[in-house]
């Protein structure tokens, strides 16, 4: 019966080391920092029609002249210039768009500035010239 009882709390407490390392991880409030996996897109190319469209429209655009690669499903990336979303791992939207961001969801932080987590995906945010768009792989 005490074996059974030490490997319960051990398990527990196992499970509680995980959790908060867990939590520590997903709740952080650290900005996210780039990697090699960054993709930054400027919305800057004088022969793309800006108005009225989408970020996915200005990515299709981008891919049409071999600046990139993405693909999508139900409206979320799920490659973006050959890597893959996993089990955990997933490309995040940040940008310097204000009217199209919230600090409150998580930042990405680069030479010293910061940029919000979009406020929604590639399909439906609306692209403002000369704005940045950041795609970061993460894993949670």
């Amino acid at each position: 019966m005490k074996k059974f009882i030490c490997a319960v709390i051990a398990l527990v407490a196992a499970l509680a080391c995980c959790f908060t390392v867990a939590c520590k991880n997903v709740f952080s409030k650290e900005p996210v920092k780039a990697d090699d996996n960054t993709v930054f897109i400027t919305a800057s190319e004088s022969s793309f029609d800006f108005e009225n469209k989408t970020l996915e429209d200005y990515m299709k655009w981008l891919q049409s002249e071999g600046k990139l690669t993405f693909e999508m499903s139900n409206g979320m990336i799920t490659s973006l210039n050959g890597k893959s979303n996993t089990t955990n791992s997933y490309w995040m939207l940040y940008t310097d768009d204000t009217k199209n961001a919230n600090n409150e969801w998580g930042t990405f932080e680069h030479e010293g500035k910061v940029y919000g987590s979009a406020a929604s995906g590639a399909s439906e945010l609306k692209l403002t010239e000369n704005c940045v768009y950041i795609w970061a792989y993460q894993t949670f």
